[in-house]
């Protein structure tokens, strides 16, 4: 097994992103290359981006990734309030999706903290 699979923050990120896949298979056909599209992007460069940063020695490196990831998650969270204005999503929907999203943002800042601290 790969070492990021370990990782509170990318089994949080890889969770949400399974969700947010599921919960877009109902948005509107013309929603595809749209929202659909840009929401599913920026949630699946979150747990990408996590993955990506575990496999670098460099504590720079591994910020650098940490941050993009953190930088997607704010991206997701934006689309969430979006589809949810647009009723896209039902307010059960949004208000666990959105809190799965700032815990993943919680933990992502937690840890560029704390290799910050390293560097």
């Amino acid at each position: 097994m790969s070492e990021f699979r370990t990782l509170p923050e990318w089994d949080k990120a890889h969770e949400l992103t399974v969700a947010i896949y599921d919960l877009t298979r109902n948005f509107p056909d013309d929603e595809l290359l749209g929202l659909t599209q840009q929401i599913r992007l920026a949630c699946s460069a979150v747990p990408i981006k996590i993955a990506q940063g575990s496999h670098h020695d460099e504590i720079e490196a591994k910020l650098d990734f940490l941050e993009m990831a953190r930088d997607s998650a704010i991206e997701v969270e934006y689309y969430l309030l979006l589809c949810y204005e647009l009723e896209l999503v039902q307010p059960s929907d949004y208000d666990r999706l959105v809190s799965s999203i700032v815990e993943v943002k919680e933990l992502l800042e937690y840890t560029i903290e704390k290799l910050s601290r390293n560097y």
